[in-house]
C-alpha cells in the first residue's frame, strides 16, 4: 500500500504554511471584529432555524433525542470501522500491518488534538445555556436521555474526530473512501447541533482550523512516515508472537 500525497514522508512547507496559516486566519476571524458579529449572527440563526424546527411534532423530537444519546455514538464509530474494515481486510489485506498502524497513528491523532482543542483558552457555553428559552430535547422527550447542553462547546469534539478520520482516509487510501468519509462528517456532527449543544462555529471554525493545524504537521511532514514504520514494526512483532 502506498500514500497517494507524499509518498516518501518529505516536508512540504507549502502545504503546511497554507494549512496553518487557513486556520489562523479562520480562528481570527472568529475573534475579532468585523467579522466576529457575522459569525456570531451565523451562529444564532443556524440555532434558531433548528431549534424552532423541534416544535413541529413527536417524531422529530424523537428523532433528535435518540440521536443525542450517549449510546448512538456506537452509530458513526460503527459506519467509520466498516469503511476502514473494506478497504483494510477486503481490498488490501496484505498490508493489514500498514492499516493497523494507520489506525492507532489515528487514535493518537484524536487523543493529541482533543487535548489541543481543550487548551484553547475560550470557555464557551452551548446555546441551550445561551438562550434559556429555548426548547430543549431533554424536556421535550424526558423518556431518552440526551445531550443538549454544554458548559464549554468550542471547539466542537464530534466534528473534531469525524474530520480527522476523513483526512487519514483520505490521505492513505483510495479516493471514493475519502469522499465517503467526508461525507459522512456532516449528518454525524448534525445531532450535536440540533440539540444546541453545539453551535454551528463550534464545528465550522473550531473543528476545522485544529483538524487543519493538526493534519497538516502530519501529513504534510515526515512525522506520518516515521511513525507509521515503527508502529508497523511494533504490529508485525506483535503478530508474529501470536
Amino acid at each position: 500500500m502506498t500514500s497517494p500525497h507524499n509518498i516518501q514522508g518529505k516536508w512540504q512547507p507549502q502545504t503546511l504554511i497554507l494549512a496553518n496559516l487557513f486556520a489562523i486566519i479562520l480562528f481570527a476571524s472568529w475573534l475579532l471584529e468585523p467579522t466576529r458579529s457575522l459569525w456570531l449572527e451565523l451562529d444564532s440563526w443556524a440555532f434558531w432555524a433548528m431549534n424552532n424546527s423541534l416544535a413541529e411534532g413527536k417524531a422529530w423530537q424523537w428523532f433528535w433525542a435518540i440521536s443525542n444519546n450517549r449510546a448512538f455514538d456506537l452509530v458513526p464509530a460503527f459506519f467509520m470501522l466498516l469503511l476502514y474494515g473494506h478497504c483494510s481486510l477486503g481490498r488490501d489485506r496484505q498490508n493489514l500491518n500498514r492499516y493497523i498502524a494507520i489506525g492507532i497513528l489515528l487514535l493518537i491523532t484524536v487523543v493529541v488534538a482533543s487535548q489541543l482543542g481543550k487548551a484553547i483558552p475560550i470557555k464557551r457555553p452551548s446555546a441551550t445555556f445561551h438562550f434559556p428559552e429555548a426548547l430543549r430535547i431533554s424536556q421535550l422527550v424526558p423518556e431518552i436521555i440526551t445531550k443538549d447542553t454544554a458548559s464549554d462547546s468550542f471547539p466542537g469534539d464530534h466534528g473534531l474526530i469525524l474530520l480527522l478520520y476523513a483526512g487519514f482516509v483520505a490521505f492513505f487510501m483510495p479516493r471514493r473512501y475519502g469522499i465517503i468519509a467526508a461525507l459522512m462528517v456532516v449528518p454525524f456532527t448534525l445531532p450535536r447541533l440540533m440539540s444546541g449543544a453545539h453551535w454551528l462555529t463550534d464545528e465550522i471554525v473550531g473543528a476545522i482550523a485544529v483538524a487543519a493545524v493538526v493534519l497538516s504537521w502530519i501529513m504534510a511532514t515526515p512525522l506520518h512516515t516515521i511513525a507509521l514504520n515503527r508502529l508497523e514494526g511494533w504490529v508485525s512483532k506483535v503478530r508474529d508472537r501470536h
